[in-house]
This record gives C-alpha cells, structure tokens and sequence, in this order.
C-alpha cells in the first residue's frame, strides 16, 4: 500500500515538474523534481533486483536534471512560496519552514461524496465568509478553529484546501515537524511566526497537519511541550474576535490523544468526522484513478466501487493502480495493446488490506458518541 502511495505521488510530482520547466516556471520545476526524486529513492528502497537499480538511475538522473535548472525567476505567478518565521533567520537546523500557497485551485466539486461532511462545513465555516451579513445578524462568527478528524487517507487535508478555495483564501500548511524544534525556545517562536504569517493576509485558512503531534495530553515531564501547548492554545484563543479573516483547520487520526483544553469553544470548538468514502464517493474516487485506462467490458465502475466497502480513498488509489500493473505488464511482455480485465480488479483487490481495521472504526464512533454525550 505504502508503495502504491509512493509511486502516485512521485508521478504526480514529476509531471508538475516536467510541464514547469516547459512553460519556463524554474523554481517550480526544481522543487518538484527534487521531491520526485527523493520519493523515487524511498521506492527503490522498498524494490528489489533490476527494479531497484532502474528506480535508483531514474532517480539519479532526476538529480541531475534539478540541479541543472537554475532558479531563475518564473515568467508566470508562482503558486507557492515558503515563509520563515517572522524575526527569525533560518540558521541551519534551525527555525522550520512551513508552505503558503495562494488560493488553491480546488473545490468542494473535487472532493468526491461525503456530502454530510461538506453540509456541516459549508454552515459552519464558509456561510458565515460568503454572507457576512446574514452571518452578523444571527451572530455566526467567521474564522475561529475547526478540527478534522478521522482515518487516515480520507481527505481531510484536499477538504482543507477546498475550504480556503470557497472562500478565496491564501492557504498555509503546516506539520508538527514543521513547527517543532529541538532548540530552546524555536518552537514556540515558530508558532507565533506561522499565525502572524496568516494574520499578514486578509484571509487565510491556517491548516495543522497531525494535531496531535502538537497539542497533546499533558501531564508528562516533556519541558518542551509544557511550553508549546500553552503557546498554540495562546495564539488559538479568541481569532474570532481579534481576525475574522483567519480560519484554522486541525487534521488528525488521532483526536483522544489531543488535549482536552485545545477542543474548547473558541479554539477547536467545531469538529468534524471525515470518515471512510461511501458509495458516491468512491464511484468517483475509481473513476478518476481509472480514467483514460482501457478496459475490458466485464469491468464496471459501479460493481468495483460497491465491492469496496472499507476502503479508504488512499486504498482505493492503491487498488486501482494495483490493478493497472495487470495489463500494463502483459502490453511489456508482448508488445501487443491490452485492456484491465476482471481478473486483474480480482487479484489486486484479494491483495489489499485495507488500512482501517475495524476495530479503529469502532474507536472512532467510541470518540463521537463521547462528543456527543459531553455536549
């Protein structure tokens, strides 16, 4: 599975990076093949035999090519840049960086199914952007803090990239990693930077990736985290009333493992369960993982996509591009065109596990019930 992630994701990185360097975006190009190269390495470390060394060359090669376009400036608006913390110099080993892009080019028309989810957050958040005065006359605030949670590979983070799409917002992505700091004082500097990076724009949504790397339970003898936990809660509280235009949206897998102070009205007040894609959702998950592919008339969309239940949208990538391996090696071998028969959806769905077990399902109703009960 983690493979199959791999390999989508470098071939998505080294198509952004070939059609930048065509149409002469420099920087751009640069970054997205040095990321498709460090994804190709982490596959060929994975492989075995002539598969590894042929990832291993590409690899390489995708280097070279990096390294040998200079970082002129790009003849078109650049999507993305990278913000230090404010007052501070990116000293080596020092002061993380996090990611800003301009309002995404995503919708909530690209985010397949999940329509409950998508009605809470559009009353929730993006109402009271869109119709500020409806909003201030039934008192709905906008900005504040949202939590995403839910299994693994179910979209929260392109739903958090849809919400700063719907209501025209520059979009900040940030991980634990990217904040934390083994240098005294770093970390919390660096929470204080990425807020006032996001209050410096007329609206923002600011996305937190693993929440609960950043804001867990306390009560350890960790002193690092008995600083930043009241740092993050510090910069959460009351963004409804000091910037309006500011939107943070938590994701995590792992809501119980948050402190309970960080789910308070006024910080996370709002949490939201992205759960496993229902049938909608994964009907357009297939189709467009399988779109283009030629296939047998025995293969159904609407049959493949019932018959995977439980799977999340990661899997289900992972599914049909196990899938595709079938008639993409037979078309090697002989040379002659092939289509993806229900043989090869048969034995790549018999081979995948799904990521969510059951019983983490179960935990995660566990966890609702319990918001429910206490609210």
């Amino acid at each position: 599975m983690m493979q199959q992630f791999l390999l989508d994701n470098f071939r998505r990185y080294q198509a952004r990076g070939i059609e930048a360097h065509r149409r002469g975006d420099h920087k751009t190009a640069r970054t997205s093949l040095l990321k498709a190269a460090e994804l190709l390495f982490k596959l060929a470390a994975g492989s075995q035999g002539e598969l590894k060394r042929i990832r291993q060359e590409k690899a390489y090669k995708l280097l070279e090519m990096a390294k040998s376009i200079a970082a002129k400036p790009s003849p078109t608006p650049l999507r993305e840049e990278r913000l230090a913390p404010q007052g501070e110099e990116a000293d080596e080993g020092r002061g993380e960086r996090w990611i800003v892009t301009d309002v995404p080019e995503v919708s909530f028309d690209d985010v397949a199914g999940l329509e409950d989810v998508k009605a809470v957050i559009r009353k929730r958040v993006i109402y009271p952007f869109q119709h500020p005065e409806v909003a201030r006359k039934y008192r709905k605030q906008a900005g504040g803090g949202v939590l995403l949670y839910g299994p693994p590979g179910t979209g929260k983070t392109l739903i958090a990239k849809a919400v700063a799409s719907e209501v025209d917002a520059a979009f900040l992505s940030a991980r634990c990693s990217d904040v934390m700091s083994k240098w005294v004082g770093d970390a919390e500097r660096n929470i204080k930077g990425l807020f006032d990076a996001a209050r410096q724009r007329p609206r923002a949504v600011l996305f937190m990736d693993e929440t609960e790397a950043l804001v867990p339970k306390r009560g350890g003898d960790s002193t690092v985290m008995n600083r930043v936990i009241p740092e993050f809660l510090t910069q959460l509280d009351g963004i409804q009333g000091r910037h309006s235009g500011l939107l943070v949206l938590g994701a995590t897998n792992r809501p119980w493992d948050i402190d309970e102070a960080a789910l308070r009205p006024g910080r996370f007040g709002e949490l939201v369960y992205v759960g496993l894609p229902d049938l909608p959702a994964r009907r357009a998950i297939v189709a467009a993982a399988l779109k283009g592919i030629p296939m047998a008339g025995e293969v159904d969309i609407d049959s493949l996509a019932a018959d995977a239940a439980g799977l999340s949208g990661a899997d289900l990538v992972g599914l049909c591009e196990l899938a595709k391996d079938g008639p993409y090696e037979r078309e090697i071998k002989t040379g002659v065109p092939q289509e993806l028969e229900l043989e090869d959806v048969q034995a790549a769905r018999a081979s995948l596990r799904p990521s969510v077990s059951a019983a983490q399902l179960a935990r995660y109703e566990d966890f609702r019930r319990g918001l429910r009960a206490a609210r």
